[in-house]
């Protein structure tokens, strides 16, 4: 059977960076808007290298290595540094210059809030397109394995059962014969000890209820069916015209607290004005009066999934959702057609932190004991002590009964959400693996590759440039999206044709027309 035949690697060729590199490379489209966006003050700093003084590489340079690399699956310094040496496209993108894995490092590591700057100034070019619809964001997190293993993660209780079997031990090594072993095994008990009353007293200090030894911001967060780990979690809001991401922000902490500030952050974001409608739409792990409350303050349209919380130790039939409350006399009616009339107002406090504010209801005990649901209903130590049932109202009930019945109404428009926060979170994991999975897949966790938030911030800001700027390549296609950066660039608008700056315009007019989806 016949083979080809293979060329002869001694073979001398005349040839040109520029012909190896395909004209629909992404590596052009990258060039493109970096041209762009280094025509910005983004406030990049390079360090030079102050034992040779040799001159410092560009940052167009390290820029490009990193918007590259995150969008072709590369993240770590080590394998960027080889795809310089090895990678034609990078040849062509870097003019051949080939920085250190350790110059690499610390341009990341340096640049925290200049990455962020760059992520806006891609978001603004983005918003001059009219990429973003504007009227409807859902908000969404997502938890990330943090570089903490869960055993140098810490709580009060975690350290109280070290210090209890390491008592133990101690008792027990002093009961036996004096021998140099025994005096060894004593002295590394010792020393185990110390470092765990160290860390008892570190997480006493701060205030914190976690403390982690590897990342100190890395924090021990739920995942699904009962499963935790240690890391961050990533809250982001997305646009649901065409699935850009808003905004974003990185928590260690989860989702409860978290409405306010990124519906807020969104509205900033995109430019909107008290006299128009910016819908946001959330998931129940955002189910706070007092969140939903900051959004109405901002004169946002908020739709949150209802989390019922309901004392599951009484019977279903007197629990507080079949008593129904009569606005007019600002009463509570019973299943027994008794009235809980209005007692106090009171602030509730748990773990030394105030946790609301609320009205408090009741009914007189001659009343309740006549009732057939009595003993089911009040509890043991409320008829020890003569008291009826009480209820307790949060003063941020009627925002969230008006959020359950709009919930109710416009159920079509709410399930949109998941579609829309989704996306980008799926296409970063299942599409671009810019989030390697771990072994074990089942867990379905991924990794940040730096330690303390300021840095993952880092990261996170140049895994979602990079999902943006896939997204757009996408939806208006590659040559379009590079005429529109060198439309948008002062310093090269002498470079293209009036027919060129038209033919670009017309292109993105007719895709604004026609309104055509286009995914991955």
């Amino acid at each position: 059977m016949k083979q080809l035949d293979k060329s002869d690697r001694n073979q001398l060729k005349m040839s040109s960076l520029e012909v190896l590199v395909s004209p629909d490379s992404n590596v052009r489209v990258i060039d493109c808007f970096l041209d762009f966006a280094l025509g910005s003050d983004l406030g990049f700093k390079v360090n030079q290298d102050q034992r040779t003084g040799r001159p410092s590489f560009p940052v167009g340079t390290l820029l490009e290595i990193y918007i590259y690399g995150y969008l072709n699956k590369v993240r770590s310094s080590r394998d960027l540094q080889k795809a310089c040496e090895v990678n034609v496209e990078l040849w062509w993108l870097l003019h051949e210059q080939k920085p250190s894995y350790k110059t690499i490092a610390n341009f990341r590591k340096d640049n925290n809030e200049a990455f962020k700057t760059l992520f806006k100034i891609f978001r603004d070019f983005c918003k001059k397109l009219e990429l973003y619809g504007r009227s409807t964001v859902a908000i969404d997190g997502t938890k990330i394995r943090g570089q903490n293993a869960r055993k140098n993660n810490f709580n009060i209780n975690k350290i109280n059962r070290h210090l209890e079997y390491i008592a133990t031990q101690e008792e027990y090594l002093k009961t036996l014969e004096q021998e140099d072993e025994i005096d060894e095994k004593l002295k590394k008990v010792k020393a185990r000890k110390e470092k765990y009353e160290n860390l008892k007293k570190q997480l006493e200090d701060s205030g914190e209820t976690q403390i982690s030894t590897t990342d100190p911001d890395a924090r021990s967060l739920p995942l699904n069916m009962n499963m935790v780990e240690v890391g961050y979690n990533i809250q982001s809001a997305v646009d649901d015209k065409h699935n850009l991401i808003v905004d974003y922000e990185v928590t260690n902490k989860t989702d409860i607290n978290a409405l306010g500030p990124m519906a807020i952050k969104s509205k900033n974001a995109l430019d909107i004005q008290d006299d128009e409608t910016l819908t946001i739409l959330a998931d129940k792990g955002y189910y706070k009066g007092e969140q939903i409350h900051k959004c109405h303050e901002e004169n946002l349209d908020t739709l949150v999934a209802p989390l019922l919380r309901e004392d599951k130790k009484k019977a279903a039939h007197v629990r507080k959702s079949r008593f129904s409350y009569d606005a007019e006399s600002n009463e509570y009616i019973c299943p027994n057609n008794e009235r809980l009339s209005y007692q106090a107002t009171y602030k509730r406090r748990k773990g030394g932190k105030n946790v609301g504010q609320f009205d408090r209801y009741n009914i007189k005990y001659p009343v309740c004991i006549n009732c057939p649901y009595f003993k089911e209903c009040v509890t043991p130590s409320q008829q020890k002590s003569g008291q009826g049932r009480t209820i307790d109202r949060c003063v941020y009930e009627p925002l969230r009964e008006r959020n359950n019945e709009q919930i109710a109404t416009r159920r079509s428009e709410y399930k949109k959400r998941q579609a829309i926060v989704e996306h980008p979170f799926g296409t970063i994991k299942r599409q671009l693996f810019i989030w390697l999975a771990l072994a074990n897949s089942e867990t379905g966790m991924y990794y940040t590759l730096m330690k303390t938030k300021p840095k993952v911030e880092t990261e996170i800001s140049i895994i979602f440039l990079c999902y943006n700027l896939r997204r757009v390549m996408s939806i208006l296609g590659k040559e379009v999206l590079k005429k529109a950066f060198v439309a948008f660039f002062n310093r090269f608008l002498s470079m293209i044709s009036t027919i060129d700056a038209l033919i670009c315009n017309f292109a993105i007019q007719i895709y604004h027309t026609s309104q055509k989806m286009v995914y991955f």
